[in-house]
């Protein structure tokens, strides 16, 4: 109780110092994993951060404020973490107005976390224009976090959506293209649940990565990496038997990620719809444990009936179905974790390809036929997509699909010069109908914003992921998206 009473007394000294930088460094040390802040709404959102090392309960404070330099402590309370939660701290601060930024804080004993800022959704009638930051696919051996550094720094985002492959699940690899410093921890691959949380708290030491939490609000769903390679609802492409079973690897990955990422209690299962306003209606699904059946192995075997072979379950299909119908938004737009456009690679003379991926929807090509017939009921939907690791701008009858680049994990230039890959990029384009755009060599993230009249989707990429230093944008690339127009994409 003494630890509280000095704690108290000394808030407001540090809350000054703190933002000038002129704390010691073991005021803030316990909070080496940084805070963040996820799923907002327009009355509430979630506050994250963690302890180091923690053995028994522990009681953590968390304060909200409009001020950057908590002048006026808006709203405030305390929680506890325990080693049964790896000493994660999550919170709901609710009773917030909508549209509006905030400044948050934990404290634990006499150490201060550093601030982070974070933003409510729109009020359910509002038709001001939104602004997505897009992400997805940061292997941390193959490169620097520039992308996160860079997202950080953008202005008027209301969140960024994080489309999976947060982290990878694989041991240290021997690989050309690896950053020698960057080494996973632990050195093996992750199976166990205390596997994943060392991963994940390795992740969350990535300054970059904690300068995006701190920065904005992510939505967030797990693709196929923060399990195992090429999961599905009852195994993974990258489980052995001697890994002993499937069923508790996956617990233990699940528990993991919602100890470590800024989601509400109540989104379980991954799927859930986050409102902004009466602009956009973003519809999270969830492509890889909620009644996946297991990939074909066979180009001819991909148009299985859905009823047999699919992505989701029958009560994800139902309510995605009937959120699109009710949806009153300017824009529906889905957060999906792989290509849903039919995407012909066969026209690259490697090996390393098939012709279609049957991991992505090319492989449940009956089930995407059926939602393409809704799309077009109910136009304009724009899908936003990660897993690729290129970027990729499709357009479908009644929507358009666009795929973000990856944050590091290997794409195209890894695995060939430059004149070769953007050769790749250039046959893709000319040999695929719906591919309006496309860039095969690239890593950093997308932008895009809905505006009444057009929505406008830009790919930002960083330069050089390889060297340690400061993250510098290497170039942008832009689209339109004119929803009431037969051919909607427009560069």
């Amino acid at each position: 109780m003494h630890d509280f009473v000095v704690f108290c007394f000394l808030r407001p000294v540090k809350s000054y110092l703190s933002l000038l930088g002129l704390l010691p460094l073991s005021l803030w040390a316990q909070f080496s994993f940084g805070v963040a802040s996820g799923d907002p709404q327009p009355e509430s959102v979630v506050l994250w951060t963690a302890l180091e090392a923690v053995t028994q309960p522990q009681t953590v404070v968390w304060e909200l404020s409009n001020e950057p330099d908590f002048t006026r402590i808006l709203t405030s309370g305390s929680t506890t973490t325990s080693q049964d939660l790896g000493g994660t701290v999550k919170v709901i601060a609710g009773g917030l107005e909508a549209g509006q930024t905030y400044y948050y804080r934990f404290w634990w004993d006499q150490h201060v976390s550093p601030v982070g800022r974070t933003r409510t959704a729109p009020h359910p009638h509002s038709t001001q224009a939104v602004r997505l930051g897009v992400v997805s696919c940061a292997h941390f051996e193959a490169g620097y976090f520039f992308a996160y550094g860079a997202l950080a720094s953008e202005e008027n985002l209301d969140a960024v959506v994080h489309l999976g492959d947060y982290i990878y699940e694989y041991g240290r690899w021997e690989a050309p293209w690896k950053v020698v410093d960057r080494l996973h921890e632990p050195a093996h691959e992750i199976v166990t649940l205390t596997d994943y949380r060392t991963r994940y708290a390795q992740y969350r030491r990535d300054p970059n990565l904690q300068a995006l939490h701190a920065a904005h609000p992510m939505i967030a769903i797990w693709d196929d990496h923060e399990i195992a390679n090429n999961s599905y609802e009852t195994g993974a492409q990258n489980h052995q038997p001697d890994e002993g079973s499937y069923a508790e690897r996956r617990a233990a990955a699940m528990q993991a990620y919602r100890e470590w990422m800024p989601i509400r209690p109540a989104s379980e299962k991954g799927y859930r719809a986050v409102k902004f306003g009466a602009m956009v209606d973003l519809l999270m699904i969830e492509t890889r444990l909620d009644g996946r059946t297991e990939a074909v192995s066979k180009e001819a075997e991909r148009h299985r009936p859905a009823d047999r072979h699919h992505m989701m379950g029958v009560e994800q299909a139902d309510w995605l179905r009937e959120q699109l119908t009710h949806s009153s938004a300017t824009y529906r737009v889905l957060g999906n974790q792989v290509i849903f456009t039919e995407l012909n690679l066969g026209i690259l003379p490697s090996d390393r390809l098939d012709r279609y991926n049957l991991d992505a929807w090319d492989g449940y090509a009956s089930e995407r036929d059926a939602l393409t017939a809704e799309f077009a009921q109910v136009a304009p939907v724009v899908i936003l997509t990660g897993d690729s690791h290129c970027s990729w701008a499709f357009e479908g009858k009644g929507y358009v699909e666009l795929c973000a680049p990856s944050v590091t994990s290997t794409n195209f230039n890894e695995f060939a010069l430059e004149p070769v890959a953007r050769l790749a990029g250039a046959l893709l384009w000319a040999s695929n109908r719906p591919l309006e755009y496309v860039d095969t060599r690239n890593h950093g993230y997308m932008l895009v914003d809905f505006e009444a009249r057009e929505a406008r989707s830009t790919w930002v990429y960083v330069r050089d992921i390889k060297s340690p230093g400061r993250w510098r944008v290497h170039h942008r690339r832009h689209r339109r998206i004119l929803p009431w127009k037969s051919n909607m994409l427009r560069r």
